[in-house]
């Protein structure tokens, strides 16, 4: 009878335990089906995926590719960085520089709006020109800093530039177009043209053999103050130097190339190892600041005879550049910094004497360390060039090449 009695004692006492576990149990299972709850709200509202709702993409650079977006009816397409990634009221992505960005896209679905997310990652390598301005008249070669793409091009307004299937651009009237490549990899690539009216009077300063603290700041300086672009043929930066490097492209000058060195008894042995002190310096600005340079300059220009060491060199050489996927320019005006000149006097009257109306007129002058006869001519070159009706313009792939006889 005591034992009995003790059984309901003890039933009595751990009935309310076990009422407990049983509703925190219940508790578990509500808070599981209404987790399950808000991730199916979530799916159902903003076009969620199962991992949380991002959608990934990858693009080359200058690439197009187009959102799966057939038959949706779209409220909403944005990108939150449109420089990095545009997109079109269609759905069309286009890769225009290295970077990630957020495309939102907002579609009907019945009486609410699903939104997805979609993030872009945009490479370095790619179409070299997703942008690109030229003039009436230029001429631009398409380029990839990817190989093998085997692309066929075309323009959809050849009125305003025409391009030949393997990518060779003619401005043929002010206006735009868009340049279509399709690569053997079934990759699409798109170029957006803007076709401007020909400018007739052009200074391009040019500056060679930087960079350095003392010349490169001081140049830079003032070229800002006087709202003037240029264009910098730069030898290899030391580390130290990489800064002033990419002072000249955030600041909007035209990075060149002089090579990844100088030495005429190195640089001029073969046509191997001028192609390789091309390749080497671009692939290190490449890697480094992430622009692909075309534009280049010959130590002592195309009509330098201290190569004649190597006979016939140079007439190879001007001949190879641009199957090699080079533009070469020499000069048309010499400031002589880095010859007769003497003094500041000097250098500006060289260049008042050299500019032509009606050409491009590329000057000459240099960025070596302590360059004070061009540094301190430079302001009052800019004052004349502008108060005689000249314009300024860094030189481009487009630009029109300027050329020497060559003498080897």
């Amino acid at each position: 009878m005591k034992k009995r009695n003790y059984r309901i004692i003890m039933l009595v006492c751990l009935m309310p335990v076990v009422f407990l576990l049983l509703s925190g149990c219940q508790e578990k299972d509500n808070s599981k089906a209404n987790k399950a709850s808000a991730v199916s709200d979530a799916i159902a509202g903003e076009a969620v995926d199962a991992d949380g709702g991002q959608k990934n993409y990858s693009l080359n650079l200058g690439e197009v590719s187009d959102l799966e977006l057939a038959g949706e009816e779209i409220i909403s397409l944005t990108s939150n960085k449109p420089d990095v990634v545009s997109v079109s009221d269609t759905g069309t992505l286009h890769a225009l520089k290295q970077g990630k960005a957020k495309v939102t896209v907002k579609i009907k679905a019945d009486d609410s709006a699903v939104k997805t997310v979609y993030h872009v990652k945009v490479k370095k390598r790619g179409m070299v020109y997703p942008v690109f301005s030229m003039m009436k008249g230029e001429h631009l070669d398409m380029q990839f800093s990817i190989a093998d793409t085997d692309a066929v091009w075309e323009s959809k307004n050849p009125r305003v530039a025409k391009i030949s299937k393997t990518g060779k651009v003619t401005a043929e009237k002010t206006g735009q177009a868009r340049l279509i490549a399709r690569a053997g990899d079934g990759k699409k690539y798109r170029c957006d043209l803007r076709v401007t009216k020909r400018i007739k009077d052009v200074i391009y300063l040019t500056f060679d053999d930087g960079p350095n603290r003392y010349s490169t700041t001081k140049i830079l300086d003032i070229l800002k103050k006087n709202n003037v672009k240029a264009t910098f043929f730069e030898l290899k930066p030391a580390v130290k130097d990489f800064d002033l490097t990419k002072r000249v492209i955030e600041e909007g000058h035209s990075l060149a190339l002089h090579g990844y060195q100088h030495k005429y008894e190195i640089v001029y042995k073969s046509q191997k190892v001028y192609h390789e002190n091309l390749d080497k310096l671009r692939n290190l600005f490449f890697q480094k600041f992430g622009v692909w340079c075309t534009v280049s300059r010959f130590p002592g220009g195309s009509s330098n005879t201290r190569s004649r060491y190597n006979p016939g060199i140079m007439t190879k050489l001007t001949g190879k550049l641009h199957d090699w996927g080079y533009h070469y320019f020499d000069w048309n005006v010499d400031s002589c910094d880095a010859g007769g000149a003497r003094s500041a006097a000097d250098t500006f009257r060289n260049f008042k004497n050299g500019i032509l109306k009606g050409r491009g007129n590329v000057v000459l002058m240099h960025d070596y360390y302590k360059n004070d006869k061009t540094i301190d001519a430079l302001d009052k070159m800019i004052q004349y060039g502008k108060k005689q009706g000249f314009t300024f313009l860094p030189i481009t792939a487009s630009t029109d090449e300027v050329h020497h006889g060559v003498n080897n």
